[in-house]
């Protein structure tokens, strides 16, 4: 079963990234990277975590546009993947994304002064 849920998150990862950037015609999506799906045992919702280049107040302005495609984005979704069920989508930001890029920022401040 998790074999199973691994495999459609990958599928949905890949055909929700495709829609974004190929059929939607918002050129803020440009600027999104989707990280990684997480789907219900169930198999009927998916969160989608994205990773934004913005700044906060936009990136609630991006959530909520793409709160208002999830309808679009689960019919183009329906159109491209063949399985029981197309899962709701909920998008949501990735903060383990961000967490990690600030400890990469750390541990480059750290080198850079162990090497001065």
């Amino acid at each position: 079963m998790i074999d199973r849920m691994n495999r459609v998150e990958k599928m949905i990862m890949k055909e929700v990234a495709w829609i974004l950037y190929k059929e939607t015609s918002d050129p803020r999506i440009s600027t999104i990277t989707i990280t990684r799906v997480e789907m219900t045992r169930d198999l009927k919702m998916a969160k989608v975590f994205c990773s934004f280049l913005e700044e906060e107040e936009q990136k609630r302005e991006l959530l909520k546009g793409l709160k208002n495609a999830s309808s679009f984005i689960r019919t183009q979704l329906a159109r491209r993947v063949s399985i029981k069920f197309v899962p709701r989508i909920s998008f949501r930001e990735d903060v383990l994304d961000k967490k990690t890029r600030d400890i990469d920022n750390i541990f480059d401040k750290i080198n850079k002064e162990k090497n001065t």
